[in-house]
């Protein structure tokens, strides 16, 4: 006896992108007095003999149509074989308000992805309460809106000031394969696997050999390999469940990225730290923001028949920040004064549910119980601010012409304790 399942599905979606910028003066304060000079191309100057012009207004419409099937096969007793597949059609329709009807300046374009994505799966049952696992399966992306309007090499973007130009990019494709083994023993339920998945034509912000600034390209080839542990059991009036991932995310083609907050990039190597310039990545380099240890545990308490209590741990280990991807900037104190990276933390989730009766409950949650400072990314760049939160354009003296900026980690710091109290019906 087999399991047939087949069907068809569509999506849509939009992206507006409007942006526009006014020039103006910092004050000691903070904050901005206005020039009334546009950077639109006519009042705003000129950058690097060019109109200085950062506006966007970029209209994407995105519909995906797909058609897919699983069959599950039985092979003798204690094997099955599980078939599938997928093929999608993306089409992606952008228009440039401000510069339409195509052309090397403009945003305009239609694009049309399609790709069948196949999968096999493999279960085997070697005891009634052991069973082993293996699948390979393949996915894929379609570039976004975004993505596809600042595409150009020719006509490279300086995200988020400005997009040109929509040369096709190519569908980014991830093929995964895993295997494992998971059973049960009385109430306890456990399972550990391994996996590897890695994307072919990725897509990647990388420098423009003409301008020194920055593209969407298909980048060959990243990495995503590690394997995963869990359990979970019931124990009276306590569950618990507890979740461990090792994970190493790394590139695995060369590259050249933008590395301005980096002490390592091209101009710092050359004897001008503070300038712009670009660092190298190959094999084996981690991809930022990517944290290779995650953890996850819970554990849940019925106190009485109306009363529940949960508490929960996430813990993470550090990440690589983005303009760090060759991981090996080091801070000198002068230049660059931001760490490459964040480190590791662990936040202690609490809840609690009270049945006032059968329809109605109250509940109460506190996140991050002790406060915890930590961040969720992190970013090397440009800092015009001093310690004492003076701005200050030009803080160190020229090099050549040029004038080196002073460099930190930016951060984005994770949420503060934060508690609620309310109440759940269900009618």
């Amino acid at each position: 006896m087999n399991l047939l399942t087949a069907g068809a599905a569509f999506d849509a979606s939009g992206a507006r992108f409007v942006q526009s910028a006014e020039l103006g003066y910092l004050n000691p304060d903070r904050s901005i007095t206005g020039t009334n000079a546009f950077a639109d191309g006519v009042n705003g100057g000129e950058l690097d003999g060019q109109p200085f012009d950062t506006r966007v207004d970029l209209d994407g419409r995105i519909g995906t149509w797909s058609l897919y099937g699983t069959d599950t096969l039985p092979i003798g007793t204690r094997t099955h074989i599980t078939l599938s597949g997928r093929y999608n059609r993306t089409t992606i329709r952008n228009r440039d308000r401000i510069t339409p009807g195509g052309g090397p300046a403009s945003l305009d374009g239609d694009h049309t992805f399609g790709r069948f994505n196949p999968a096999v799966g493999f279960t085997m049952d070697l005891s009634g309460s052991v069973g082993l696992y293996a699948g390979y399966s393949e996915g894929s992306r379609a570039p976004t809106s975004i993505e596809l309007g600042c595409a150009n090499p020719e006509e490279p973007c300086k995200l988020p000031n400005a997009m040109a130009g929509d040369p096709p990019l190519s569908q980014v494709v991830t093929r995964s394969v895993e295997g494992g083994v998971r059973g049960t023993r009385g109430s306890l339920g456990w399972h550990a696997g391994v996996f590897v998945a890695e994307n072919r034509n990725d897509i990647l912000f990388v420098m423009s050999d003409q301008t020194g600034f920055g593209y969407f390209r298909n980048f060959g080839q990243t990495r995503r390999q590690g394997f995963e542990l869990g359990a979970r059991t019931r124990v009276g009036r306590v569950s618990a469940e507890a979740e461990y991932t090792f994970l190493r995310a790394t590139f695995e083609s060369e590259e050249h990225v933008n590395g301005e907050g980096n002490s390592t990039n091209a101009a710092a190597e050359a004897g001008a730290p503070g300038l712009e310039g670009e660092i190298a990545i190959g094999p084996g380099d981690r991809l930022p923001l990517v944290p290779r240890h995650l953890l996850k545990m819970f554990v849940a308490l019925e106190l009485t028949s109306r009363l529940n209590v949960a508490v929960n741990l996430i813990a993470s280990g550090g990440l690589t920040a983005r303009g760090n991807e060759n991981d090996q900037h080091e801070p000198d104190g002068l230049y660059y004064l931001g760490e490459g990276g964040t480190p590791a933390y662990a936040v202690v989730n609490l809840g609690g549910r009270y049945r006032l009766t059968s329809r109605v409950d109250l509940i109460a949650q506190a996140n991050n119980l002790f406060d915890r400072r930590y961040a969720t990314a992190a970013q090397l760049g440009p800092a015009a601010f001093t310690v004492d939160g003076q701005f200050q354009a030009r803080p160190l003296p020229p090099v050549g012409g040029q004038f080196p900026l002073i460099h930190t980690t930016f951060v984005a710091p994770g949420a503060p304790f934060r508690a609620w109290v309310g109440v759940r019906a269900r009618f």
